[in-house]
C-alpha cells in the first residue's frame, strides 16, 4: 500500500472516533486559526526576550533568575501547531488530534496538491505547498514540546528555544503563503 492510501485510511479511522471532523462551516475558522498562531508567536518571542533581558526583568518586575526556554519551546509548537489548524480549515476539517493533524496535512499538502485544476496554478506558483522539511520541522518541535513540557529535568537550552522560534515562524508564514 502507498503513503497516500495509508493516509487516506488513516484520516477515515481518525474521522469514525471523530477526532477529526469534516465540515465546509469549518472553513470559517481559518482566519481566526492563523491570527492565534501569529499571537501564540508573539508570546513566545516575549518570553525569550524577557528570558534574555536582565534590564527587561526589573522593569516588568521578574525575579533576575526567571527563564522560560521551556515555555517558548511550548508556546512556539502551538503557535505551529495552530497554523496547521488553518491549514486544516481549508479544507473543512476540524481535529482534535495531534496525530490527525499531521495525517491530514500530509495527505493533502504533500500527495494531494499534484492533482490541482487548472485554477489552482496560480495558487502554486505563490507558494509550493509544504514540504516535507516543513512536517518534519513541527514533529521535531512538538518532541521539544514535549521534552519541556513533561520531562522534570528538560534539557532545555536556548538555542532549542531559539530554533523553535526560528521553525515556528517559517512554518507559519509558510501555511499563511499557501492560503493567501
Amino acid at each position: 500500500m502507498k503513503r497516500p492510501e495509508i493516509l487516506k485510511t488513516k484520516i477515515s479511522a481518525y474521522l469514525k472516533k471523530t477526532q477529526l471532523t469534516k465540515d465546509k462551516d469549518n472553513i470559517k475558522l481559518e482566519r481566526s486559526f492563523l491570527i492565534k498562531a501569529r499571537k501564540n508567536l508573539a508570546v513566545a518571542n516575549l518570553l525569550m526576550k524577557i528570558s534574555d533581558d536582565d534590564d527587561l526583568k526589573k522593569t516588568i518586575g521578574v525575579a533576575e533568575v526567571f527563564e522560560s526556554h521551556d515555555w517558548v519551546i511550548i508556546v512556539a509548537y502551538y503557535a505551529m501547531y495552530t497554523s496547521a489548524l488553518a491549514a486544516l480549515a481549508r479544507q473543512g476539517f476540524k481535529s482534535k488530534s495531534h496525530a490527525a493533524t499531521l495525517v491530514v496535512l500530509e495527505q493533502h499538502y504533500l500527495h494531494e496538491q499534484k492533482k490541482l485544476e487548472t485554477k489552482h496554478l496560480a495558487k502554486l506558483s505563490k507558494a509550493y505547498m509544504i514540504s516535507e522539511a516543513m512536517i518534519t520541522k513541527l514533529i521535531q518541535t512538538k518532541t521539544r514540546r514535549e521534552t519541556a513540557q513533561y520531562d522534570a529535568t528538560p534539557a532545555i537550552t536556548k538555542e532549542n528555544a531559539k530554533a523553535s522560534l526560528k521553525d515556528a515562524d517559517e512554518f507559519i508564514t509558510k501555511i499563511e503563503e499557501i492560503l493567501s
